[in-house]
């Protein structure tokens, strides 16, 4: 309890010292701030009824049917009366008439080269198929290739094939059998007794 009592009487004290500082600091900056927010709502209304509602006056009952009246209403006819029309003449008797006829040439001129492509192209290379490269295939098929050049080619590869084996034979037995008998017979014990004198050295000369 009494520790309790002390508590109190500490806070009460400092109590006592912060409340003269919020008084003399907190409350004028708070004063300052209300008389900021009326002179800038007395300015906005100022601002607002002074300027900005004649202007609007100005615009709504003089510049805009000004506007209306001398620029919008006169394009809004001139659109009707004329443009229209004549965009319509244009397109119904010029523009229009005028692209069914390129469409048409165009029609009769891809017409012409489908022609002459069928007939300068198509027709040529098929009868060329059928009456020359057909007969000169099937010739070649049955008079070359089936009793001369597949025999001979077949002969070439079996003769080639058995000469591999026989190259690889003799490669083997004449190159890799003696250097496989080189590096275990020769290399390997040299390369031991190199590893083992440098051992040496180097444990005599450092220990």
């Amino acid at each position: 309890m009494a520790q309790q009592g002390r508590q109190g009487q500490g806070e009460g004290c400092l109590v006592a010292v912060v409340r003269p500082v919020v008084v003399a600091v907190v409350v004028p900056l708070r004063l300052l701030w209300e008389l900021v927010v009326l002179v800038a709502r007395g300015l906005g209304w100022v601002v607002d009824k002074v300027l900005l509602w004649p202007l609007r006056m100005l615009w709504r009952y003089l510049l805009r049917p000004l506007l209306k009246w001398l620029v919008v209403e006169p394009l809004r006819l001139l659109w009707r009366y004329v443009l229209e029309p004549v965009l319509g003449f244009l397109w119904n008797y010029v523009l229009e008439p005028a692209w069914n006829g390129m469409v048409a040439v165009a029609a009769g001129f891809g017409k012409v080269i489908a022609w002459l492509g069928y007939y300068l192209v198509a027709v040529p290379l098929r009868a060329l198929w059928h009456w020359v490269l057909v007969p000169i295939g099937k010739a070649f098929h049955h008079g070359l290739w089936r009793p001369v050049l597949f025999p001979v080619l077949r002969a070439l590869w079996l003769a080639f094939r058995w000469a591999w084996r026989i190259g690889g034979r003799i490669w083997r037995f004449t190159v890799v059998a003696p250097c496989r008998w080189v590096r275990r017979s020769v290399w390997w014990p040299v390369k031991a007794e190199i590893r083992r004198v440098a051992g040496e050295v180097r444990r005599a000369l450092f220990g």
